[in-house]
């Protein structure tokens, strides 16, 4: 009794830290929310600028707008990305989410597997 006792408690546990792991797509709006934390943000990319040997992408609004959310693109993953990159187009970014200077969240991508067009 005591082992299906234990038995269940494990898989209970297991249950439960499964659960805990998943988390649904952030919005722009709830990025900035979650400093600090890993997660998936979705919205629309409205424009890009060229930064010190990145491409910022503007996700939900412009890129210098406060409340933006800055997609950090290394340019040297130029090639494996849109060639428009993602101007116009719904897509979510998954990484760690830190505070842009325009009061913002930001995720820098290293790998283009962390973009997903919707």
């Amino acid at each position: 009794m005591k082992k299906v006792l234990c038995a269940i408690m494990v898989f209970g546990f297991i249950c439960i830290t499964a659960l805990a792991s998943y988390a649904a797509d952030l919005t722009c709006e709830e990025a900035a929310k979650h400093i600090g934390e890993k997660a998936t943000v979705c919205g629309k990319i409205v424009d890009t600028m060229p930064y010190q040997g990145q491409t910022l992408l503007g996700m939900g609004k412009a890129i210098m707008e406060p409340g933006a959310v800055g997609i950090e693109v290394d340019d040297a993953l130029k090639d494996k990305l849109d060639k428009d990159l993602y101007v116009g187009k719904e897509i979510c970014v998954t990484g760690e989410i830190h505070k842009n200077p325009s009061d913002g969240a930001s995720i820098t991508v290293t790998d283009a597997a962390q973009i997903k067009v919707k």
